[in-house]
């Protein structure tokens, strides 16, 4: 089954964050954590043992973001860069623009391209039209 695949992941997303933490281990870290809390999102996103492609393309884009920002965030050498960047100091820039702001214009974006085809489809409407009874209007 697609899920056990995820949730070994996930196990192995944990074992390895605890490790980065109790070693401090900054690289570590920044590979494990986006590595961890993109397999919980997959399988939060799993619908019908599968991953729709709007989603799949957000998550894979969200992964790419956070292993890249976290890895300049720990890699860059912070006593080089005495400036600010957009009005925080780089690694707080980083921090915010990169991998706080960023995913969340690429997830929304995906979410509205995408949503009829990956979160809502026809069988849905009319699964919930025959529980409920009520007849529902998408114009």
């Amino acid at each position: 089954m697609k899920n056990d695949k995820w949730v070994k992941i996930l196990l192995v997303g944990a074992i390895l964050l605890f490790i980065a933490q109790i070693a401090k281990l900054p690289v570590l870290f920044a590979l494990a954590f986006p590595t961890l809390i993109i397999a919980w999102m997959t399988l939060g996103a799993l619908r019908r043992n599968e991953v729709g492609k709007g989603l799949k393309i957000s998550l894979i884009c969200l992964y790419a973001i956070w292993i890249i920002g976290f890895l300049v965030l720990n890699l860059m050498n912070h006593s080089v860069f005495n400036g600010t960047a957009l009005g925080f100091m780089p690694g707080t820039a980083i921090m915010i623009y990169i991998i706080w702001l960023l995913p969340f214009f690429v997830g929304t974006l995906m979410y509205g391209i995408r949503f009829d085809k990956d979160y809502l489809d026809e069988k849905d409407i009319k699964r919930f039209e025959k529980k409920t009874g009520e007849t529902v209007n998408l114009d």
